[in-house]
């Protein structure tokens, strides 16, 4: 009787401890991994420069497109070299690839500067392969100063720019910028009878750092080769004339 009273004893004993135990365990905490999202922007660029002619003069346009999702941002030129510049800020929608053209089609708003006017123009633009081809067509006022397609099944597109180094778009511009900014101070001659200097036409060639810069002051002109170094981010850091 004894030992069967110690046995139920022990056993109780035992079941406490076990039971204590599992009160006073701690519970790992469940770790979930935060989910990720990526929006980074996916950055196109394309270009058309036209030939030089003997002073330096030639057609140039440049056009980039930042895609994120649905929505793009951007900025378009048409830089003739005879002609009024257009420039300015684009910003719309994009479209899923045609599986038939294998490009797809941006319907934007063109915030152009031109002829010394703001004005916010409807835009097309298809792109893919390779290459960007912008929608011309009538525009007619819409009634608020907007002007949009007259007939948006009629859009014509007519010029057709490659992709090019979105890097190498930056790199003009900083050398472009860089030259009109100063060159009443990096030109090696100076200016005649209280005239200054303005650019007229540049070439850069990127392989080569270098280039040849046309200006003038209204008296007398002036061609000379340049050349130039940059940081990573491809801003100038010298430019020196000839």
């Amino acid at each position: 009787m004894r030992k069967i009273l110690l046995i139920v004893i022990i056993i109780g004993v035992i079941l406490g401890v076990f039971y204590f135990v599992n009160k006073n365990e701690a519970v790992a905490p469940v770790i979930v991994a935060p989910i990720i999202t990526d929006n980074k922007l996916t950055e196109l660029c394309f270009a058309k420069f036209g030939v030089p002619d003997e002073n330096g003069l030639f057609d140039k346009y440049t056009l980039r497109l930042d895609l994120n999702g649905e929505k793009v941002t951007g900025e378009l030129n048409f830089l003739p070299a005879e002609k009024d510049s257009k420039t300015g800020e684009i910003k719309g929608i994009v479209g899923k690839v045609d599986p038939k053209m294998m490009a797809r089609q941006a319907d934007l708003w063109w915030f152009t500067f031109a002829e010394g006017m703001n004005t916010e123009e409807e835009l097309k633009i298809i792109f893919g392969e390779g290459t960007a081809n912008i929608g011309f067509g009538e525009m007619i006022d819409r009634g608020d100063g907007v002007y949009v397609y007259k007939d948006p099944g009629k859009v014509s597109y007519q010029l057709d720019l490659s992709d090019v180094a979105c890097l190498d778009l930056t790199e003009r511009a900083s050398v472009e910028d860089y030259l009109r900014e100063n060159i009443s101070t990096l030109s090696p001659v100076k200016a005649v009878l209280g005239g200054t200097w303005y650019i007229m036409s540049m070439t850069i060639d990127l392989g080569k750092n270098s280039g040849t810069v046309f200006y003038e002051d209204g008296h007398i002109q002036e061609k000379r080769n340049f050349s130039y170094t940059t940081n990573e981010k491809h801003k100038i850091t010298n430019l020196t004339i000839h």
